[in-house]
């Protein structure tokens, strides 16, 4: 039996990783931490969910494909994405907040001057070149179970990255990889039932600095509901 003290140094080892050694995945490792995943609960067992692994020449399409649709909609604008699921743009006060210290944090690692937008540009790139990991993940959810698909799916994520934590591989969860539907199902036979929701990175962490940074750990305190005083 795993003690509290083990899981939590798993749980806490874990994060983004955001560059890759090109070192590729052992099938039957992938099968083994993508199926670990599977232990993780779902709404009356639906699995609603949909995984689609590309690599090797096929990887090597899609990466060329999103970033060239990155630069046409940096030339042309109005050619920017057209998601399954998206979200406020820009977020909330309180939530941009947050989502500001993690850009200041990683662009601070990456000694990117935040006026210097070339450099900027360059990064996001990297978004669509999985961060150079041999394996990327795309999921789907169906759509008849709308936001319960996108929980289970959640839940099956972060199953899988600690899974794949434990067995020494790094992971990053990506939104951005969502951007471009029409490119992801161009390469896999995914029926319109299902949406795509995000993507994942996966492979094995590079020694880059960036590995080294942790976006911070909000204290339990600031997320709590209190009883009201009425």
């Amino acid at each position: 039996m795993t003690s509290y003290e083990q899981f939590h140094e798993l749980a806490q080892s874990r994060r983004s990783t955001r560059d890759f050694l090109t070192t590729p995945i052992a099938p039957e490792l992938l099968d083994k931490v993508l199926s670990t995943g599977l232990t993780a609960p779902s709404w009356s067992n639906t699995r609603p969910f949909m995984i689609a692994i590309a690599q090797h020449e096929q990887r090597d399409r899609l990466s060329k494909a999103l970033v060239d649709r990155l630069r046409d909609s940096a030339e042309l604008p109005g050619m920017g994405g057209n998601p399954d699921f998206t979200h406020q743009n820009p977020y909330p006060e309180v939530l941009l907040q947050r989502s500001q210290r993690v850009g200041k944090g990683i662009y601070d690692t990456l000694q990117i001057d935040r006026t210097d937008s070339k450099a900027r540009f360059n990064f996001l790139e990297r978004n669509y070149e999985f961060f150079g990991a041999p394996t990327a993940l795309f999921f789907f959810t169906h759509r008849g179970l709308d936001q319960f698909g996108t929980l289970d799916l959640g839940l099956y994520m972060q199953a899988t990255m600690l899974a794949a934590t434990a067995n020494g591989l790094g992971t990053c969860a990506q939104g951005y990889l969502g951007n471009y539907p029409d490119i992801i199902r161009s390469e896999f036979d995914v029926s319109d039932d299902y949406a795509l929701v995000c993507g994942m990175s996966i492979g094995y962490p590079s020694e880059h600095p960036i590995n080294g940074w942790q976006a911070e750990r909000l204290p339990l305190e600031e997320l709590l509901i209190r009883p009201s005083n009425s």
